[in-house]
């Protein structure tokens, strides 16, 4: 994903609290230092990310999602830009694939990740969650 990135085949899309959450998630990865921290966290601000603020529509989606799924408002804000975005969220967390299965149209693992070709007309956003999560769509329409 960060080679499709880095060569201009998809975008990244990302809740605005993104930095903060890469940031508590190297705090607290075994092994992390704080020269590393600080290095993840400047490089997604270059990256230029879209962060996507969280719209009264979103807030409404995601509630929806969060109580049919019987997952966390914070994941289901994930589930939630992805389908307001005509978006699929690629995640590495499989209890969350696993336990949305009402929204499992909008899940795929990173495990099945796929580059998208060189030559095609799909335009894919990725939205990284402490490195679990992206987002691939067809489109950016409203956040």
């Amino acid at each position: 994903m960060r080679t499709d990135y880095l060569e201009n085949r998809i975008d990244l899309l990302a809740p605005g609290l993104i930095r903060y959450e890469i940031g508590n998630a190297l705090r607290f990865h075994p092994g992390s230092s704080p020269k590393e921290l600080t290095d993840a966290v400047k490089t997604i601000a270059d990256m230029q990310i879209d962060r996507a603020e969280l719209a009264p529509e979103t807030v409404t989606v995601a509630s929806e999602i969060a109580f049919q799924e019987g997952i966390t408002f914070y994941d289901a804000v994930y589930i939630a830009l992805a389908e307001r975005n005509t978006a699929v969220m690629i995640t590495d967390d499989l209890a969350l694939y696993r336990k949305a299965s009402k929204k499992r149209n909008l899940l795929q693992l990173l495990k099945d990740y796929k580059s998208p070709r060189r030559d095609s007309a799909l335009e894919t956003i990725a939205g990284v969650d402490r490195g679990k999560r992206a987002f691939r769509r067809e489109k950016l329409d409203r956040y």
